[in-house]
């Protein structure tokens, strides 16, 4: 229903790029985003935002499967150094349809370097971070202990680029710690994952941005049984102030292959899981 180092202008863009790949609730929209929050004043130590989204199906069929939530996601940043900082990330989700499936997401705490030139075409920083479970889904369904990840973030050189132009693209594999194999519904837990994702953007000076996403993620059980998915989005913002931020977009996630294991299920809007959205988001 979920990239970089990104100047102000381009957070907004990209903090709420939908995604559900990485999200435990059927509701969330917020996305994975490895984006570094920056200070809003020079040499201010603490900085983040708090983010509202409201999500609903592209389509309606009138009946029970049409999707409807509320998300809420706040991101601390502590700097370090001019080159690091620590980032802890959590949020809950509303299902606005089925209460019962209300919850907390999972807690994340990284620390990132700032992508460094690589050469006259890249940036390149990495990440390292852990996550706690402090959603019903991972400690109660799937008895999640914890987990641990790792990643690259990699940024074109923006003085390569014409001006408000950004390209960007993340690399990353986690592994999960579980009580038991199996959860508490039979199916066997994921234990280890990885992901890739190619982020495009452009900011224009009046600050109107527009943004898109792709993300392929492959995952693999205790029983190694390999499965892949996608998630795509496209996104509208709008930069009020260095303080508030609006945004639009659509977003479709799922299987890459479709049931048959041979072709591509990946299309840019489906009729069954697209997603329409709009957040508001408060930097600090």
């Amino acid at each position: 229903m979920s990239i970089a180092i990104r100047p102000m202008l381009g957070i907004v863009a990209t903090i709420l790029l939908a995604s559900s790949a990485f999200a435990n609730n059927n509701a969330s929209v917020t996305s994975s985003t490895m984006v570094v929050q920056p200070a809003k004043k020079e040499g201010r130590i603490w900085s983040g935002f708090v983010n509202v989204s409201r999500s609903t199906s592209l389509y309606d069929f009138q009946d029970s499967s049409r999707k409807d939530g509320v998300d809420y996601m706040t991101r601390l940043n502590l700097k370090l150094s001019d080159s690091y900082s620590l980032r802890v990330q959590g949020g809950y989700s509303q299902d606005l349809n089925y209460p019962e499936s209300n919850d907390f997401s999972d807690t994340s705490l990284n620390l990132q370097r700032v992508p460094k030139e690589a050469g006259r075409y890249l940036l390149i920083g990495y990440r390292v971070g852990t996550g706690i479970p402090t959603s019903k889904d991972s400690h109660t369904r799937q008895n999640l202990l914890g987990s641990l990840s790792t990643g690259l973030n990699i940024v074109v050189n923006p003085d390569r680029l014409m001006t408000g132009f950004e390209v960007a693209g993340g690399l990353s594999v986690g592994r999960n710690f579980h009580q038991y194999e199996t959860a508490l519904d039979g199916r066997v837990n994921t234990q280890y994952s990885s992901s890739q994702t190619l982020s495009l953007s452009y900011n224009f000076t009046s600050g109107i941005s527009l943004s898109a996403e792709f993300l392929h993620k492959n995952t693999w059980s205790y029983q190694n049984v390999m499965r892949d998915s996608f998630e795509m989005s496209q996104e509208l913002g709008y930069q009020l102030n260095p303080t508030w931020a609006l945004a639009v977009g659509h977003s479709n996630s799922g299987s890459t292959l479709k049931p048959n294991g041979s072709d591509s299920n990946v299309q840019f809007v489906d009729d069954n899981n697209s997603l329409v959205y709009g957040s508001v988001t408060a930097i600090f």
